[in-house]
C-alpha cells in the first residue's frame, strides 16, 4: 500500500517524469479507476506480441524535469481505507497457531485456577454452612435448657413459699403448745412447784424453753413427746425449705452460664453467617469470571477458526497462483530502448491517460477485455522493484475502488531509474518482491 502522502508526490513526478503506472483489471468497467497511465509521450509503447503500436515514442530518454504545479490526481483512488486495511491486515498476521496455542493456554490455565478456587471456596462454604447449622442447633438447645431452667426456677419458687407457709403453720402449732404448757405450768404451781415453774418461765425463746424444760423433772412424759415432735417438724421444715433455696441458686446460676453461652455462641453464628455470605460472594464472583473466560475461549476459537479458514483460502489463491504460473510464461522481447507492453494479447484500452471523467482527468490507461483474469504482466522496462502489496482479495469486478492497496489493489511498483516509475495495479497474484531486479518484459504478476 503506498500512504498518500508519499504517493502524491510520485504522481506528481511521474507525470511530469515519463513514467507509466497501469492498472489492469478482471472486467471492462469504465467507471472503475484501473488505470494504466503513461505520461511520456515521446516514448513508443509496444506489444511485441501482436505489433500493435500504441504510438508512444521518447526523444529525449535523459529529461527527467517534473512540474510541481501538477493540480490533479493522477488516478482516480481513494486512500480512505488504507489504515483500516493495513490494521486488518496486521491483525492477520499478528494471529497464527504459536498466538493462538498461548492464548489457549493462557485461557486453559486461568480457568484451571478458577476451578480449583471454586473448589476451594465451594469446600469452604460447605463447611461454614455446617459450623452456622450446628451453631443454630446447640442455640435453640440452649434456649430450651434456658426455658427449662426458667420453668424450675418457678417451680422451685412455689415449693419455697409452700414450705414458707408450713413454717409458718407450725410455728402457730408451736405457740398454740406454748400456751398450753404455760396454762400446765400455772397449775404446777399452784401445787407449789415454784422453782421450776420460775425456771420454765424465764425461758427467753422456745429454744431456751426446751433446755429449761429439760430440768423439769416434774413435766409428765406426755408434755415432753409433744414438744419434740413439734421441734423435729419444725427443723424438717425449715431444712427443706434451705434445700429448696440452694437449689434455687444452683438453677439460677445454670441459667445465668446458659445465657452467657448463648450469647457467645449468638456471636459465633453471626460471625460465620457474615463468612457464608462473604464466600457466597466470592463463589459468585469466580462463577462470573469463570463465565467471561468461557467467553474468552469462544472468542478464541471462532477467531481460530476465522484463521484457518483465512489460512485456507489463501493456501487456495497460491495454489491458483502456482497454477497460473505454471503456464507457459512468455517473456517478451525488448526493441531497444521501447517499452514493453505489459499484458500481452490484450491491448483494448477501456480509459484512456488524460481522458476527462468530469472532475478531473483519468491518469492512468485501463486494460480490460474479455479473458483478461489470469493474464501474464510483465515488467515494461527493466528495473528494480521497490514496493508490492499483495494482501488484497477483491479480484473481482466492481463499480467502486476497496481500498486495498492505496486503491490499486494488489500491485508492483518497479523503479527503471533516471525518475521513472511504472506502477501496475489491480493484480490477481504477484510474483516479484521489493528489491529484485527485474528485466523488461519478465513476469512480474497475472492479472
Amino acid at each position: 500500500m503506498v500512504p498518500k502522502k508519499i504517493y502524491r508526490p510520485l504522481a506528481v513526478l511521474l507525470t511530469a517524469a515519463c513514467t507509466l503506472t497501469l492498472t489492469l483489471t478482471v472486467g471492462a468497467d469504465e467507471d472503475t479507476d484501473n488505470g494504466y497511465y503513461y505520461t511520456d509521450n515521446d516514448y513508443e509503447y509496444t506489444d511485441d506480441g501482436n505489433n500493435d503500436d500504441n504510438g508512444y515514442n521518447d526523444t529525449d530518454n535523459n529529461d527527467n524535469t517534473y512540474d510541481d504545479t501538477d493540480d490533479n490526481e493522477n488516478d482516480d483512488n481513494t486512500d480512505d481505507n488504507e489504515t483500516t486495511d493495513t490494521e486488518q491486515d496486521d491483525d492477520a498476521e499478528a494471529f497464527n497457531e504459536d498466538t493462538y496455542q498461548e492464548q489457549q493456554a493462557s485461557l486453559e490455565e486461568e480457568n484451571r485456577q478458577l476451578q480449583e478456587k471454586l473448589q476451594i471456596t465451594a469446600e469452604e462454604l460447605q463447611k461454614k454452612r455446617q459450623t452456622v447449622k450446628d451453631l443454630q442447633a446447640q442455640i435453640a438447645d440452649l434456649h430450651d435448657r434456658i426455658s427449662a431452667s426458667n420453668k424450675h426456677i418457678l417451680t422451685l419458687n412455689d415449693e419455697i413459699t409452700e414450705k414458707q407457709k408450713l413454717i409458718e403453720e407450725k410455728s402457730a402449732e408451736i405457740e398454740e403448745v406454748l400456751a398450753l404448757l404455760r396454762i400446765r405450768l400455772r397449775n404446777i404451781h399452784t401445787a407449789g412447784d415454784t422453782t421450776s415453774l420460775e425456771i420454765i418461765l424465764g425461758a427467753k425463746d422456745f429454744a431456751d424453753f426446751l433446755d429449761k424444760a429439760e430440768m423439769v423433772k416434774s413435766m409428765s412424759d406426755y408434755d415432753t413427746n409433744l414438744i419434740h415432735s413439734i421441734e423435729d417438724q419444725a427443723a424438717l421444715i425449715a431444712a427443706e425449705q434451705k434445700a429448696l433455696r440452694e437449689k434455687k441458686l444452683s438453677v439460677e446460676a445454670e441459667k445465668a452460664q446458659l445465657e452467657k453461652d448463648k450469647t457467645a455462641i449468638n456471636q459465633l453464628l453471626e460471625e460465620n453467617t457474615k463468612l457464608v455470605e462473604s464466600l457466597m460472594t466470592d463463589q459468585k464472583k469466580l462463577q462470573n469470571e469463570q463465565k467471561d473466560n468461557e467467553a474468552k475461549q469462544e472468542e478464541l476459537e471462532k477467531a481460530w477458526e476465522a484463521y484457518l479458514e483465512r489460512q485456507e483460502e489463501e493456501k487456495q489463491r497460491q495454489e491458483e497462483l502456482e497454477r497460473l504460473k505454471s503456464r507457459n510464461v512468455m517473456v517478451v522481447p525488448r526493441n531497444g530502448d521501447k517499452y514493453v507492453w505489459p499484458c500481452p494479447g490484450f491491448t483494448y484500452l477501456t480509459s484512456t491517460f488524460d481522458e476527462w471523467r468530469g472532475v478531473n482527468n483519468h491518469g492512468a490507461l485501463d486494460i480490460a477485455e474479455a479473458g483478461i483474469y489470469g493474464a501474464q504482466v510483465v515488467a515494461c522496462y527493466d528495473g528494480i522493484v521497490f514496493s508490492t502489496y499483495e494482501y488484497c482479495e477483491h479480484d473481482w469486478g466492481k463499480d467502486t475502488s476497496c481500498g486495498c492497496g492505496g486503491g490499486y489493489g494488489n500491485y508492483v511498483m518497479i523503479d527503471h531509474g533516471n525518475g521513472k516509475i511504472s506502477i501496475y495495479g489491480h493484480l490477481s497474484g504477484v510474483t516479484v518482491e521489493a528489491g529484485q531486479t527485474v528485466k523488461a518484459g519478465q513476469l512480474i504478476g497475472f492479472v
